[in-house]
């Protein structure tokens, strides 16, 4: 799990290098933004191996793991994906909540 956790953020850190090489406004407020998503997933993931929970899948309750998060058209929030480690399904969110919808 510490190995996840790391990944999360290695990837928050390569989004704020490709930010620092974009010009334009627009892609380096999307790759902050991701930026943060990602350090907000290690954290929170951090956090709920200290509880002792996770996030359950609905069909076979089983774990899941943060799968991907994609900006919406309108590039202001994120939706976050997961995916069951067991049987695979993936289900959404379009908050920051971590919430399976």
């Amino acid at each position: 799990m510490a190995e996840l956790i790391n990944h999360y953020r290695l990837n928050a850190e390569r989004c704020l290098e490709l930010a620092c090489n974009f010009k334009d406004f627009e892609s380096k407020r999307a790759l902050v933004a991701m930026a943060k998503a990602w350090s907000a997933l290690a954290a929170q993931h951090s956090k709920n191996i200290k509880k002792g929970y996770s996030t359950l899948c609905p069909r076979c309750e089983s774990p899941m793991r943060w799968y991907r998060a994609d900006l919406t058209e309108d590039r202001r929030a994120l939706e976050h994906s997961y995916q069951c480690q067991k049987c695979g399904f993936i289900s959404r969110s379009d908050n920051q909540s971590h919430q399976v919808a």
